[in-house]
């Protein structure tokens, strides 16, 4: 961190400037203020990029991008501005050391460390991935350092950078120590690229030098394309792992999934010491020193203070005739920063930082599956774990289920409990002893179920975070989670048992939008980042409803003049909406059940509407649900006499994935990688728990009552 010179700006669009952090490729970086009294990094781009309109494109549709990268291991985008004169992006402000300093400083880390390191950089793989980006410069220098694991920076910037007069001028993007053969050679480009790049990361770590050596460029590059990694000094359990990352051809290497499965099957260190060497926590306590420093130096400026206009640059303005057209920082999302004031409480964050990752690991003596309610009615974290044998729940009426985030188990709902059941083996893998009447899992884990006098959520621990209750309120219903799981909504009945929806926030435990409707159990859904919500039934003529919760106004109302344009039920004169889901990474996307056999996509931010190719012959379908992804869309199927199973869809084109109807029933649900597809019989005479294979749609597991 360096101190601020004259020619420095004093303010980046609403961010008041504190310091310089460093420099980079693109541009400068500095620490800054937010309107709401937090920090934040703010990365201010080159001149010359600033006057490239194919860069500014890139750059907004990258940064767009990036908003919805959501994970431990992934500093949030809190805003940016692509169209100011000088474009700039903030993120969250990490206080700690890139790795290549810590590195550099201290050497290599032990064996603990480097587990902990290299499942942290494949979650933060998942999370950038998951959003159809991908890093293409993951490097040392872009890995920080906390107490709550490596933190993952500059995501998709590399790609906005291509083309530009940087890489004309013959600078690279892709950072030659690191990059991959097929990066280098110029072949396609895919996320086992990124994981090539966390293989070289982990050896730096394990031996402080890159995995190819150093020297001029055409020799190094020759080296990642032709030449053997050079893995002396890397421990012997974590050699195996790491050669396969470094597979010269992509399709050998193993995915971020699959390196997330592999080192989670085995210990990690203890929580009570933290994960990083005793040196580099220091380190940390010496950037949370300077960045006191720095906010002791430069008080808080007023509103209406020198520069509350804002400058994009330095003594920058916007370009004449530009409205301002900041993106938006996501809701619920980690706005302000933590600064931890004095050593005392950075030990304490050090000995149980760590925990960062529980949410996200199996940590020796971590919180399991639930146990016998407390007075609250929440679950403790005492798990029953059964033997491995099926559980008994298959056949008891089962109702509800959801992923776990990891994609390794379900949980599910029926015979008066709520459990979760590893979905290969039917092993019984903890229970709540308490079942909920409706259950959700937000994207990060957050689990929440509703009852009929209330709500209780769960941490992705399974630990109970959230207990919400009122003598006014009753019966609880049709939860939905943002994909942070910050934001919840839920349908309810007043005291005098009308319907209303309600929106909370979890954080503050209090309603942040509510609204009365026309029916009951008007099956609300809030989208990902929770901007809109959508509600059936909310007039007595059937209008579905959507509101923006930023302005808390209706932007739409279902159907209208233009939408939906399909057929009515003989004798209806109204669609029925009931069936309804947000597209997961895309939150402006909702797709629509409006008929028997009618499905559709459709666009908030364009208005544009694509409509699913209708099964033939034309079969009824009911409950849909997107993918993680958000590339498939499943529907359920049946008739009134014999259940038929349900269809599958590409988002992309609308196509039909399934000729005949495939085995989906009822409580459709997708893991984070999309692997399968589970559902449940609706037949109490056959029930069956059945998991589907998420490409061929074949049955691979089921298991009757």
């Amino acid at each position: 961190m360096r101190p601020l010179t004259p020619a420095d700006p004093v303010r980046v669009g609403p961010h008041e400037v504190l310091a310089r952090l460093g420099a980079g490729g693109m541009g400068e970086v500095l620490l800054v203020r937010t309107p709401d009294d937090g920090l934040a990094a703010l990365k201010v781009v080159r001149d010359e990029l600033a006057h490239d309109p194919e860069f500014r494109a890139r750059f907004a549709r990258e940064v767009r991008a990036a908003q919805r990268v959501r994970g431990p291991h992934t500093p949030a985008v809190l805003s940016a501005d692509p169209d100011a004169a000088v474009p700039w992006m903030a993120t969250e402000y990490v206080p700690g050391p890139t790795l290549k300093e810590a590195v550099r400083e201290n050497g290599p880390f032990p064996e603990d460390s480097l587990r902990v390191l290299a499942l942290g950089l494949a979650r933060a793989l998942q999370a950038v991935h998951a959003t159809g980006l991908m890093h293409r410069d993951l490097k040392p220098g872009n890995v920080l350092l906390s107490p709550r694991g490596p933190q993952v920076i500059d995501f998709g910037i590399a790609r906005a950078v291509e083309g530009t007069v940087l890489t004309k001028t013959g600078q690279s993007f892709g950072t030659p120590a690191y990059t991959s053969p097929e990066q280098v050679i110029g072949k396609e480009v895919g996320p086992a690229s990124d994981v090539f790049s966390l293989a070289g990361v982990v050896v730096y770590a394990a031996t402080g030098r890159p995995p190819f050596g150093s020297g001029k460029a055409a020799e190094l590059l020759a080296r990642v394309v032709g030449g053997r990694a050079d893995l002396d000094g890397v421990p012997e359990r974590l050699r195996p792992l790491l050669e396969r990352c470094l597979a010269k051809d992509p399709a050998e290497r193993p995915s971020a999934d699959e390196i997330v499965r592999v080192l989670s099957a085995e210990p990690l260190p203890s929580a009570e010491h933290g994960w990083l060497p005793a040196q580099v926590n220091q380190s940390i306590e010496a950037h949370h020193s300077h960045t006191r420093a720095a906010l002791d130096a430069t008080p808080p400026a007023t509103a209406n203070g020198p520069g509350s206009e804002g400058t994009a640059g330095p003594g920058g303005t916007r370009p004449q005739g530009t409205d301002p057209a900041p993106l938006t920082p996501p809701p619920g999302g980690r706005g302000r920063t933590l600064l931890i004031a004095g050593a005392a409480a950075l030990a304490v964050v050090t000995m149980v930082g760590t925990v960062g990752l529980l949410a996200a690991s199996p940590w020796p003596g971590g919180a399991a599956a639930g146990g016998e309610a407390d007075a609250t009615g929440a679950p403790e974290s005492t798990a029953e774990v059964a033997s491995a044998e099926t559980s008994d729940v298959f056949g008891q009426g089962l109702f509800a289920v959801a992923f776990a985030a990891d994609g390794n188990s379900v949980y599910l709902a029926g015979g008066g409990r709520l459990v979760q059941v590893d979905w290969e083996t039917g092993e019984e893998l903890g229970s709540f002893m308490s079942e909920p009447n409706n259950l959700t899992v937000s994207a990060e884990g957050t689990v929440a179920g509703t009852y009929q006098d209330g709500l209780i959520v769960w941490d992705p621990e399974l630990n109970p975070t959230h207990s919400l209750d009122s003598s006014a309120l009753q019966s609880w219903t049709h939860p939905t989670l943002t994909a942070d799981g910050s934001r919840l909504s839920v349908s309810v009945n007043d005291a005098e048992n009308d319907p209303m929806v309600q929106v909370w926030d979890l954080e503050t435990e209090e309603v942040a939008f509510e609204f009365a409707t026309a029916g009951y159990g008007s099956n609300p859904v809030i989208n990902a980042d929770g901007t809109l919500l959508y509600a059936d039934e909310t007039t007595n003529d059937s209008t579905a409803t959507v509101w923006d919760l930023t302005t808390e106004e209706v932007v739409m109302e279902f159907p209208n003049d233009d939408f939906p344009d399909v057929p009515m039920e003989e004798g209806s004169d109204w669609p029925d909406l009931r069936y309804t889901d947000f597209h997961p990474t895309d939150p402006s996307v909702l797709a629509l059940k409006t008929s028997n056999n009618d499905l559709a996509l459709y666009d908030f931010s364009t208005g544009e509407i694509l409509r699913l190719e209708v099964p033939e012959p034309e079969q009824e379908t009911y409950e849909i649900h997107f993918s993680a992804d958000g590339s498939l869309l499943a529907a359920s199927g049946g008739t009134e006499s014999e259940p038929h199973g349900g269809h599958v869809w590409d988002t992309d084109t609308g196509e039909l994935l399934t000729g005949e109807p495939v085995e989906l029933y009822s409580q459709l649900a997708f893991p984070p990688d999309g692997e399968v597809i589970v559902s449940i019989t609706p037949r109490p005479d056959n029930e069956r728990f059945i998991v589907l294979d998420g490409k061929t749609f074949e049955i691979r597991h089921e298991f009757p009552g």
